[in-house]
C-alpha cells in the first residue's frame, strides 16, 4: 500500500531542495548589504528587463512502474537585467506551505550580478540534509523551535573567485513570502563561516545563471566552465531540437528549442542532467518555458511559465 503521507513530503522535497542546492548551484539583495559585504554595482540606466513567474510540479515515483503527480506545490520568479558589459539575473524558487502537502517550507533565492570582469553573488536557502523520502518524513515530525538558512556570498574578478557560506537561524519558518525579512537578517546577523578562494580558467562564468543564459544563447556544445563556492564546473549541451511553435496552456510562445544538459563537477566529478524548453525568437529568446530536472530516479520536477498568474505575494521585494 502506498504511503500517501510519505509520497505527499516527497513532493515538495522533490523540487525545493534539489533544484536550489544541486541543479541551480549558485547565488537582489538591500544594496547596503551588497555595499557592506562584496560591493556594489552602479546601476546601468539602459538595462532591460525580464521578469517571469513560474508554477511547480513535483512527481513521485513509489514504484517503477507508475508516477504520483501533484501540481501547484510552489512558485518560482525569475528575472533578468542585461546591458552592455554588465548583467543580472535572479531566481526565487520554492514551495508554498499554504498549498504543499503537509505545509513543507522549502525554498531559496539567487542573484548573480556581473559588471565586466567582476562579479557579486549571493544566494540563501532553507537549510536541510535531506538525501531521501523517509528523512523528509522525519523533518516534517521533528519542527525545529529553530529554523536554519544556508547562506552563499562572494565576489569573482578576471583571475580568481572568492566565496563564504554561513548559517543563521532563526524562531520563525520564514517562508518564501518573506524574502526581504531574512535578507535583512542576512545583512544584520550573517557570521563568519567557511570560506574558499578558487583560480579561474580562462572564460569561466561567474555563476550558474550567468552560464546557462549564455549557453541557450549558444547553441553548439562548446563546454562552459563556471564556479560554485570555490569549486569548478563545467556546462555542456548534450542535445537539441527546434521546435516551430511551442505552445503551453492557451499562449503560443513561438520558435524554440529543447535542449538536455549536463553539469559536472571538476572536483568530484558528480554530474546533474536537466533538460529546458526556451524561446529562440522575439520577447522570449533565451527565456526558459519549461523545465525538467530529474535528481534521483524515483522523483522529477518540471517548472512551467506562467506569466498570466501574477505572484505578487511570491515575489514581494524583489526588486527588477
Amino acid at each position: 500500500m502506498i504511503n500517501r503521507r510519505r509520497v505527499g513530503a516527497a513532493l515538495v522535497f522533490a523540487f525545493a531542495i534539489p533544484i536550489v542546492a544541486r541543479a541551480i548551484q549558485v547565488p537582489p539583495v538591500a544594496r547596503a548589504f551588497q555595499a557592506s559585504v562584496t560591493g556594489t554595482f552602479t546601476p546601468s540606466h539602459d538595462a532591460s528587463t525580464d521578469r517571469h513567474h513560474y508554477t511547480i510540479t513535483a512527481r513521485v515515483r513509489p514504484l517503477v512502474l507508475f508516477w504520483i503527480t501533484k501540481s501547484g506545490v510552489g512558485d518560482a520568479v525569475v528575472t533578468r537585467k542585461r546591458a552592455p558589459g554588465e548583467a543580472r539575473y535572479t531566481l526565487l524558487i520554492g514551495s508554498d506551505p499554504d498549498r504543499a502537502p503537509l505545509h513543507i517550507n522549502r525554498w531559496g533565492y539567487i542573484e548573480e550580478e556581473t559588471r565586466g570582469a567582476e562579479a557579486r553573488l549571493i544566494g540563501l536557502m532553507t537549510e536541510s540534509d535531506e538525501e531521501s523520502i523517509e528523512q523528509a518524513e522525519a523533518n516534517v515530525r521533528a519542527q525545529s523551535a529553530r529554523h536554519r538558512f544556508k547562506v552563499i556570498h562572494g565576489s569573482t574578478d578576471a583571475e580568481q573567485a572568492r566565496s563564504r557560506v554561513s548559517v543563521i537561524a532563526t524562531e520563525e519558518d520564514y517562508t518564501i513570502r518573506h524574502l526581504p525579512i531574512v535578507l535583512d537578517l542576512v545583512q544584520r546577523h550573517s557570521p563568519d563561516g567557511t570560506s574558499r578562494v578558487v583560480r579561474l580558467p580562462a572564460g569561466a562564468r561567474p555563476g550558474f545563471l550567468s552560464a546557462l543564459a549564455d549557453a541557450m544563447r549558444d547553441e553548439s556544445a562548446n563546454p562552459i566552465a563556471y564556479v560554485y563556492y570555490g569549486r569548478i564546473y563545467e556546462l555542456r549541451r548534450t542535445r537539441t531540437q527546434r521546435i516551430p511553435n511551442v505552445r503551453i496552456g492557451q499562449t503560443s510562445y513561438g520558435a524554440a528549442a529543447a535542449a538536455d544538459f549536463i553539469s559536472t563537477s571538476a572536483y568530484d566529478g558528480e554530474q546533474t542532467r536537466f533538460s529546458i524548453t526556451y524561446g529562440r525568437e522575439g520577447a522570449f529568446a533565451e527565456v526558459p518555458l519549461r523545465v525538467t530536472y530529474q535528481p534521483r530516479w524515483w522523483m522529477q520536477i518540471e517548472l512551467t511559465i506562467d506569466d498570466a498568474t501574477a505572484a505578487p505575494a511570491v515575489a514581494a521585494g524583489v526588486q527588477p
